[in-house]
C-alpha cells in the first residue's frame, strides 16, 4: 500500500513538473525572456524530467538567446546511442589478376566482364575494319558519319602523323579502336606466346598513348586459326584469356582481301552472307588499296538497314564470334 501511494505520488509530481515546464516555455516564447529559462535548464536537473527532455527544452530556447546547444544525450551518456543507419552493402572488390612472377608485362591486364544479354529477335550487324589506319580512314569515317553508323577498327602499328591523327579521329567520332598487330609479321608473332605478347604490348601501348583508350579487344592477324599458329594458337589464346582480353574473328567475309574481287562481289558477300546471321560480324579492310571497299560501304549499310539490321560496335561484353580451334 505504501509503495502504491509512493508511485501515485511520483506520477502526480512528474505530471505537475512537466505541465509547469510547458507553461514556462510558452510564457518565455511569447514574452521574449528566455535567458532565465535557458540558464535554469542548463544548470538545473529537474526532478522527474529525463535528461533527453531537458535537452529538448534547452535546444528550443537556446536559439533565441544565441546560447550554446547542449550536447546530445549520447555525448552525455556514452551508453546511450542514437539509432544507427543501416550500412550500405559494400561494392564487390575489383577483380584481381594473378600476375605471374617476373611477368614482363605486369600492367597488361583487362577487367573481365559478363556477356550482355540480347534479344534474340534483335538483328545487329558489326562492321569491322582491319589493317588501318590509312589514307582512306578519314573518308571512311565520313561515310559512316553520314549514315550515323559506328564500326570497329582493328589497327596496326603505324606511327606517321597521318595515321596517328586517323586513330584519334576513330575514337573522337565514337567508334571502337582495338588491337590487331603491330608488325603483321605472321612468322614472328606466332613463334611463341612471348613473341605474341611482345607484339601485342607494343600496339596496345601505341593505341593507349595516342588515343587514351585502354582497349580490351583484339583480333588475331589472319584470324585465330591460320597456317602460322597451328602449334601456338591454344597457348596464346589461353594466356590472353588469363589476362582478360577478348578476341573476335568473323562470320562474314566481304572478300575484299581476295585478289581480283570486284566491287559487286564485295557487296554481294557482305550483304547476302550477313542475312544468314542475326549478328553478323563483317570482315573488311582499311588499307590504302581498299578503295573498292570504301565505295561499297554506303550500299552495304543501306541494304542491311533495309533488311532490318541496326549497326553497333564490338565491346568486351559482346558475345564473341570465334573460329573453332582444331584439335592437334
Amino acid at each position: 500500500m505504501k509503495r502504491a501511494k509512493y508511485v501515485r505520488k511520483n506520477k502526480r509530481k512528474l505530471h505537475t513538473t512537466a505541465t509547469a515546464f510547458a507553461v514556462l516555455i510558452l510564457f518565455a516564447v511569447f514574452s521574449g525572456t528566455c535567458l532565465g529559462l535557458s540558464k535554469s535548464i542548463e544548470h538545473t536537473e529537474v526532478v522527474g524530467v529525463s535528461q533527453s527532455i531537458q535537452n529538448m527544452l534547452y535546444a528550443a530556447a537556446a536559439p533565441m538567446q544565441n546560447l550554446p546547444v547542449l550536447p546530445i544525450l549520447s555525448e552525455i551518456n556514452p551508453s546511450v546511442t542514437p539509432e544507427e543507419k543501416p550500412q550500405e552493402p559494400e561494392a564487390p572488390p575489383a577483380q584481381q589478376h594473378d600476375v605471374l612472377p617476373n611477368d614482363p608485362y605486369p600492367s597488361l591486364y583487362a577487367t573481365k566482364v559478363e556477356q550482355e544479354k540480347m534479344d534474340p529477335k534483335d538483328r545487329v550487324a558489326y562492321l569491322t575494319f582491319d589493317d588501318g589506319p590509312s589514307s582512306l580512314t578519314i573518308p571512311l569515317l565520313d561515310v559512316l558519319d553520314r549514315y550515323q553508323v559506328k564500326a570497329t577498327f582493328f589497327v596496326v602499328g603505324k606511327t606517321d602523323e597521318e595515321s596517328l591523327n586517323a586513330m584519334k579521329e576513330i575514337v573522337k567520332r565514337g567508334h571502337t579502336i582495338a588491337v590487331h598487330t603491330y608488325t603483321h609479321d605472321y612468322k614472328k608473332i606466332y613463334a611463341s606466346v612471348d613473341a605474341y605478347l611482345e607484339d601485342f604490348a607494343k600496339i596496345h601501348a601505341l593505341i593507349k598513348d595516342t588515343t587514351g583508350v585502354d582497349t580490351a579487344l583484339y583480333r588475331f592477324a589472319g584470324g585465330s586459326v591460320n597456317s602460322y599458329n597451328q602449334q601456338t594458337a591454344k597457348t596464346i589464346i589461353a594466356e590472353m584469356d588469363r589476362r582478360g582480353y577478348v578476341y573476335f574473328d568473323w562470320n562474314v567475309d566481304s572478300g575484299d582481301a581476295t585478289r581480283n574481287n570486284t566491287e559487286s562481289q564485295i557487296y554481294s558477300h557482305a550483304v547476302n552472307d550477313s542475312k544468314r546471321f542475326s549478328r553478323p560480324v563483317i570482315l573488311c579492310h582499311n588499307t590504302d588499296a581498299k578503295k573498292a571497299t570504301l565505295n561499297q560501304i554506303p550500299k552495304i549499310i543501306e541494304a542491311l538497314q533495309k533488311s532490318g539490321y541496326r549497326f553497333d560496335v564490338l565491346k568486351p561484353e559482346t558475345k564473341p564470334v570465334v573460329f573453332r580451334i582444331p584439335e592437334n
